[in-house]
């Protein structure tokens, strides 16, 4: 299994000024949905992905034909499921509704403590009218 490999500093910030990308760390790289239209048609036109990065101002050696292969996989998988080029990571809904389930969750949580909390604190102070009712009648009959 090969290992990730980062890109060198340098190069993400070249990177950072291609107009078809959105964003560029050491350890990913995230294309325009632009980009990722005319890569689809180019390379179903039949050029190659190496030559479509190549003309849109990338350097493959710096890139890493992994990183090119995993795009063009991805790419085919994204087309094959819903044609959309768009960014699913900044759209993904998914993730706001399992932070607002977690939360949820964790809220109905608290509030069961706190329900039996409560319902522990009303049992001890009926315990206690019930003590001060007992004592109450016994002080009455000792007069």
């Amino acid at each position: 299994m090969q290992r990730r490999i980062p890109l060198p500093k340098e190069y993400v910030k070249e990177l950072q000024k291609n107009p078809y990308i959105l964003k560029a760390t050491e350890w990913s790289v995230s294309f325009t949905p632009e980009f990722k239209r005319i890569a689809y048609r180019e390379y179903y036109n039949g050029k190659s992905m190496r030559q479509i990065f190549t003309e849109s101002g990338f350097d493959v050696k710096k890139i890493g034909e992994k990183r090119i292969q995993n795009f063009r996989n991805s790419l085919m998988q994204k087309a094959e499921q819903d044609g959309s080029f768009e960014d699913s990571r900044k759209n993904n809904s998914r993730k706001e509704s399992q932070n607002t389930e977690a939360k949820m969750a964790k809220r109905i949580r608290e509030l069961e403590h706190r329900n039996a909390y409560l319902q522990q604190e009303n049992d001890f102070l009926k315990k206690i009218q019930a003590l001060e009712k007992e004592c109450g009648s016994k002080a009455g009959k000792q007069k």
